[in-house]
């Protein structure tokens, strides 16, 4: 039988030992700060008294819904409106639509107003009170932010709202942006448009979620009661 390797002794004060045993240590986990390491009865303390490490934030407990809009009806309403020469863009719909869907639901977020964050190449314009106004007050406002420039990525906002020129692109995967509990990225077709809504399901129910992006759907597929 092969003998058995004693493992060295740690050295300890006796009062120490006793603090040990009375706390349910064991000097293997102690670190000693007397000569050559020993341990002192001021080492227990500090172990025992020492704050707990702290846990990492989790980050956003990211879901997402998709559905096919038909933009049939919207893109005809906008050639009219250029051939009367007010020339709305998609833009200034979805942006209305967005804002009037989240006056829908209130339960999808907390902010009075429920501002839209509208993403840009140099940042985000911030949107408050959308439904308050028309269509053209609006559009107005969103060329008047434009032409300032700035970026207001660290207002608050309901959620941001971003644009895909791509028919052919169907959005799958799309972060959330910091201080955002939603994200709505619309591509934009011909004929048909692909939206993803991105949500903090910890700050966002499914339900809400469910009902914001149905809202939504039903203003971009009906868009003659964004024109109130």
């Amino acid at each position: 039988m092969p003998a058995t390797v004693l493992q060295p002794r740690r050295a300890a004060s006796p009062y120490a030992r006793r603090l040990a045993r009375e706390r349910g240590l064991t000097l293997e986990e102690l670190k000693g700060s007397g000569p050559n390491g020993r341990i002192v009865a001021a080492d227990i303390e500090a172990y025992v008294t020492r704050p707990p490490a702290p846990v990492a934030a989790s980050g956003p407990q990211t879901s997402a819904l998709g559905t096919t809009v038909q933009l049939t009806t919207l893109l005809q309403l906008l050639a009219g409106f250029a051939d009367a020469d007010t020339p709305f863009t998609v833009e200034d719909v979805v942006l209305r639509a967005a804002g009037c869907a989240l006056d829908d639901v209130p339960e999808s977020h907390s902010l009075a107003g429920a501002p839209v964050a509208l993403e840009q190449q140099a940042g985000q314009l911030v949107f408050a009170e959308i439904r308050k106004g028309s269509l053209g007050p609006l559009r107005a406002r969103r060329l008047k932010a434009l032409e300032a420039g700035g970026d207001q990525s660290s207002e608050p906002a309901a959620l941001s709202l971003k644009l895909l020129a791509a028919s052919d692109i169907r959005p799958v995967v799309m972060p959330l942006k910091p201080g955002r509990n939603m994200r709505l990225v619309l591509a934009t077709g011909p004929a048909t448009g692909e939206c993803l809504l991105s949500f903090d399901a910890a700050q966002v129910s499914e339900e809400a979620a469910t009902a914001l992006l149905t809202r939504f759907k039903a203003y971009l597929e009906l868009p003659l009661r964004l024109l109130a």
